[in-house]
């Protein structure tokens, strides 16, 4: 007897990124397959196919079950990863499930026009979504209804991983039809941490940069700015220490430093790549940030260069232990933390 715990996402046939709507349409069709009353076959077989469904589909469905399930099974991966196992037991639920909804769906696809269009739109964005709107349609029988049904399960998915802004929804759907899977699951959480204060081509900028992605173009957003305040943290971890009279615009300091001192040229180099429109602090932005070290955080009490040049051969940097601004020769080297405008 084998003493392997139970996969329930195995179990039920679905992955463990499974959204709720795909585990309760994989436990009704592995119900109408292996209830007592409709399974063609043993019934002692069917009546522990639906224990073990059950036992499944109650912990699976419950958030705080599933939660601690699946870190408990976490946990005991990777304690046995380098342990020999045994050859894993065969689970025909899940393929007899597949078979049982793949010719359901072969036979659906002939007769409905258009049908099949419409899951590979809604399967390029999530294999889940896919199998989700396979099963509505198939157990629904709304084939008139098929276009709505898909366009309501891509709404429910986008509106719950990125949020109900269209600018942040388009493209985000984008990124999932370009197979910028890493890009997209960074939006959804800068999305969840900025929930209620953010601006959309502040986020979308920020995945772009960070991603180095090419062919979208940032929208011009129309909706409502909000009002930045010093201190306020950007998508891109830039921390507001300047703001202008309009609430909308100022400017940002990067969260740390560049990693080691630095030549000034150096410094214009390295800030010019830290993300494409940060740059060395000028002379007076210098003198402002010093002014609110303390809100941004992170500082040493040494040297930081500015983008002011006194000659061709010398530039201004600031002492930030006691405040002094110096010029001193470009060969030097100081710490740098870049600024942005926005």
């Amino acid at each position: 007897m084998s003493t392997t715990p139970k996969d329930f996402y195995q179990v039920l046939g679905v992955t463990e990124y499974a959204e709720m709507a795909v585990i309760k349409a994989a436990y009704k069709a592995l119900m109408m397959i292996y209830h007592p009353d409709r399974f063609d076959g043993d019934r002692e077989e069917a009546i522990r196919k639906t224990k073990e469904i059950n036992e499944a589909y109650s912990t699976l469905i419950d958030p705080e079950k599933r939660k601690l399930y699946t870190n408990s099974q976490s946990a005991s991966n990777t304690s046995s990863a380098n342990a020999q196992t045994a050859e894993p037991e065969p689970n025909n639920s899940a393929s007899d499930k597949s078979s049982e909804l793949e010719s359901g769906w072969v036979i659906a696809v002939e007769l409905v026009e258009g049908l099949d269009d419409l899951y590979q739109q809604l399967n390029i964005l999530s294999k889940d979504l896919g199998f989700s709107f396979k099963q509505e349609i198939l157990q629904s029988k709304q084939f008139s209804e098929a276009k709505s049904i898909a366009a309501q399960l891509e709404l429910d998915f986008i509106e719950k991983f990125f949020g109900k802004n269209k600018d942040i929804q388009n493209f985000s759907r984008w990124l999932l039809v370009n197979e910028q899977r890493a890009a997209a699951k960074e939006m959804n959480k800068l999305v969840a941490q900025t929930a209620g204060h953010l601006v959309a081509s502040e986020v979308i900028r920020t995945i772009i940069v960070r991603h180095q992605i090419s062919g979208y173009e940032i929208p011009v957003s129309t909706e409502k700015k909000i009002d930045y305040q010093l201190g306020d943290r950007l998508p891109d971890d830039g921390i507001v220490f300047y703001v202008d009279h309009t609430a909308q615009h100022g400017l940002a300091a990067s969260s740390e430093d560049l990693s080691s001192p630095v030549t000034w040229h150096e410094a214009k180099n390295k800030s010019g790549n830290h993300f494409y429109d940060w740059r060395l602090p000028s002379r007076t932005e210098l003198e402002l940030l010093y002014s609110k070290k303390d809100l941004v955080g992170g500082f040493t009490n040494q040297l930081y260069w500015s983008a002011t040049e006194s000659d061709s051969f010398n530039a201004w940097f600031q002492n930030f232990y006691m405040g002094e601004q110096f010029t001193g020769n470009k060969n030097l080297t100081h710490r740098v933390r870049t600024i942005r405008s926005f």
